[in-house]
């Protein structure tokens, strides 16, 4: 691996261990062994460091996270992919949502860069839930569309903040996702039509219980 992969990586990490705000440049550097300029040479700053962080967030995350309602892949199957691609996503970048506006605010070219992958995620959105009106799994008059969108992002994207900010102890554990995928089915529910109900409460059980394991895990840890 080069070293910039290396040091990108090894800033992921941290961040998601110590939070962004508490890992210096001089922090990442010692952690890889190498010398404070050579992390420079790289990287301007720390704030150049996340950028390089989002774009390769980025660049997973728009390609993958969209699966296509076809023959191979039901309606309900493809938000569920969507959902266990966001959990991904959120597991692996979770520093990031614990500090969005912050990070925003101290560096425009994110800002920027962000705004122009969420005008893009909202639309592919919008194209999953229409797909699943057209197979008779959700029923929304289109008014409600736009609404609809910006609730199950807000979900996504401040659901791990949100989290932390209503707890004592606010670790980043599985389960924390899972709640996160629980409340966007309740958000769906109501929309849901009679005939695909019984697949929506499928989906809910399932990541009820994968939460369920995943606190056990943790607190057997």
């Amino acid at each position: 691996m080069k070293t910039r992969d290396k040091i990108i990586q090894a800033s992921i990490a941290l961040f998601n261990e110590q939070g962004e705000r508490n890992v210096t440049t001089n922090h990442i550097a010692a952690h890889l062994g190498i010398s404070p300029g050579n992390l420079y040479y790289h990287f301007r700053n720390k704030e150049d460091i996340i950028l390089s962080i989002y774009e390769e967030y980025a660049r997973n995350l728009l390609p993958d996270t969209f699966p296509k309602v076809s023959s191979d892949v039901k309606p309900l199957d493809a938000i569920i992919l969507y959902m266990d691609a966001v959990f991904q996503m959120l597991l692996k970048f979770r520093f990031f949502y614990s500090n969005l506006p912050v990070l925003l605010d101290k560096n425009p070219s994110l800002r920027e860069k962000y705004v122009e992958v969420q005008h893009s995620i909202a639309e592919r959105v919008s194209q999953l839930l229409i797909s699943l009106r057209n197979a008779n799994i959700i029923n929304f008059q289109d008014e409600e569309l736009p609404d609809m969108v910006s609730i199950l992002r807000i979900i996504n994207t401040f659901w791990v903040s949100f989290y932390q900010t209503q707890n004592i102890d606010n670790e980043i554990n599985d389960s924390v996702f899972y709640q996160g995928v629980l409340k966007i089915l309740v958000i769906l529910r109501p929309y849901t039509t009679e005939a695909a109900m019984p697949e929506l409460l499928k989906a809910r059980d399932m990541y009820q219980q994968r939460c369920k394991d995943a606190q056990q895990e943790a607190c057997l840890s």
